[in-house]
């Protein structure tokens, strides 16, 4: 039986801050909050797709990924990156409710349109989203789904008929100014579940506690036995490449692992150039042979399958550091591999 997924979803711009933990553990430095109370701000305001609750009622208070130990609460004024990910099973339809709402001034008007254009679902080409070729839908008073004007909004219709879906995909901004609205962060994450694809353990518990700081957390719930992961990395302007939004160690994701946990890391590359993934320890199976680091071409994804500790995977007990590679530019996050409880993370 076919199921419908529906989602709400908002694009808007705020202030940001790629280092919200105010710490550098690779050189041990404590960041200076600026005039502006950011650590590490943005040059401009960032671009958000944001999921909401039904007819825009207020922000979807969902984490992007329930195991991070360093994630911002993505129900508070600032969320977290990427600010939805929607998800969805071979056979299901899905619709999305866009608006724009895009409130930048001083701004020539087309900078301020956007669409929503996903990769790796079937659509007609009236929900595209691809400027300048989608055209009127005559159900939705003959908008188009490629030029979403500030305080429009527009529906989209997508399915997965067939297991070629399966998979992590992105979505983004493709209308006239969709290359720059994208690299300001104007995107999103689709993860399309197989057939007989188990649903990920979620904490038992708060991943941190009243106290916790960047490289001390007092009760880590007990980690998952089967656990998945959202890697997006991009760039922001003024800052350079980013790991879900964030820079440097200690404000990158620390994902939470245990002994044994299979994991599903799916890594997406939303820059514009091939980036290179690399989890140090762990080797997924690639074709006919193992890799330990993975080429995502731009606007491309890969999931690594991973049995933490294993003789095949490798790993082990311990933090790993989780690098990306783009064009001279670096970012790393890490995987922690712990029994859960108290913790505390190396600090240059």
């Amino acid at each position: 039986m076919v199921k419908t997924r529906e989602y709400w979803l908002q694009l808007e711009n705020q202030p940001w801050d790629a280092s919200p933990w105010g710490v550098d553990r690779t050189s041990g430095k404590i960041l200076t909050r600026r005039a502006d109370e950011l650590f590490r701000g943005v040059s401009e305001d960032v671009l958000r797709i944001r999921r909401y609750e039904e007819n825009w009622a207020a922000p979807a208070a969902l984490p992007v990924n329930p195991w991070d130990l360093t994630e911002p609460d993505n129900g508070g004024a600032a969320g977290a990156f990427p600010g939805a990910v929607l998800t969805a099973k071979v056979a299901d339809e899905i619709k999305v409710h866009f608006r724009n709402m895009d409130q930048r001034a001083n701004l020539p008007a087309e900078q301020r349109v956007h669409s929503l254009h996903a990769h790796g679902v079937q659509r007609r080409p009236i929900y595209d989203g691809a400027y300048p070729l989608s055209p009127p839908d005559l159900q939705q008073n003959n908008r188009r789904g490629d030029r979403i004007g500030p305080g429009e909004s527009f529906t989209y219709l997508w399915s997965c008929p067939q297991k070629a879906a399966a998979g992590a995909w992105l979505f983004h901004d493709a209308a006239l100014a969709g290359p720059q609205s994208t690299a300001l962060g104007a995107f999103g994450v689709l993860l399309i579940r197989g057939p007989g694809e188990m649903e990920p353990d979620q904490p038992a518990s708060a991943l941190r506690r009243a106290g916790d700081v960047a490289t001390a957390f007092s009760d880590v719930p007990k980690p998952p036995r089967q656990s998945e992961y959202v890697l997006v990395f991009h760039r922001l302007p003024g800052v350079g490449l980013c790991l879900n939004g964030r820079q440097t160690l200690g404000n990158t994701p620390t994902l939470v692992a245990g002994f044994g946990t299979r994991m599903r890391v799916h890594c997406l590359n939303a820059t514009a150039a091939p980036l290179t993934v690399h989890i140090h320890g762990h080797r997924w199976e690639r074709g006919d042979s193992y890799t330990d680091a993975e080429v995502l071409p731009a606007g491309g994804g890969a999931t690594l399958s991973i049995l933490s500790g294993s003789a095949e995977n490798g790993g082990g007990m311990g933090e790993w550091l989780i690098d990306g590679a783009a064009a001279g530019d670096n970012i790393q996050g890490s995987l922690l591999v712990t029994a859960g409880g108290a913790v505390t993370l190396a600090s240059g």
